[in-house]
């Protein structure tokens, strides 16, 4: 993954590139860096169900953007807010969840939502 550049948006200043601009959430991940609007977050979930042979790790990969109608930062596919994922510990289900890492963005490795939601 190569690593994304801070740009000086002072007036007056010129790109070669076209930047993208990822608004900051205010939040951090597990390894304390900054979470940005189209980040990817990797979630490591166990899912066990006593009652059946469902015992195991599910990495699952959700997409931070800005809701306009909630007000928020969410994810994706959800739709929930980002802050409801930032923990570690079981869930209201009683699955348990890691706190999440970037594993990337979608500008850069899209293809990692893509696998995800094409389970």
């Amino acid at each position: 993954m190569s690593q994304v550049e801070v740009l000086d948006l002072r007036s007056g200043q010129t790109y070669i590139d076209d930047p993208i601009i990822m608004q900051y959430t205010g939040l951090k991940d597990a390894n304390g860096k900054d979470i940005y609007e189209g980040d990817i977050l990797c979630v490591p979930t166990h899912y066990r169900i006593i009652m059946s042979a469902v015992d195991h790790w599910v990495d699952e990969f959700l997409e931070v953007k800005y809701s306009s109608l909630l007000g928020g930062f969410i994810v994706l596919p959800f739709e929930k807010y980002l802050s409801k994922y930032l923990f570690d510990g079981y869930d209201k289900n009683g699955f348990y969840h890691k706190y999440p890492k970037i594993v990337g963005n979608i500008y850069q490795n899209s293809n990692l939502i893509r696998r995800n939601n094409d389970k």
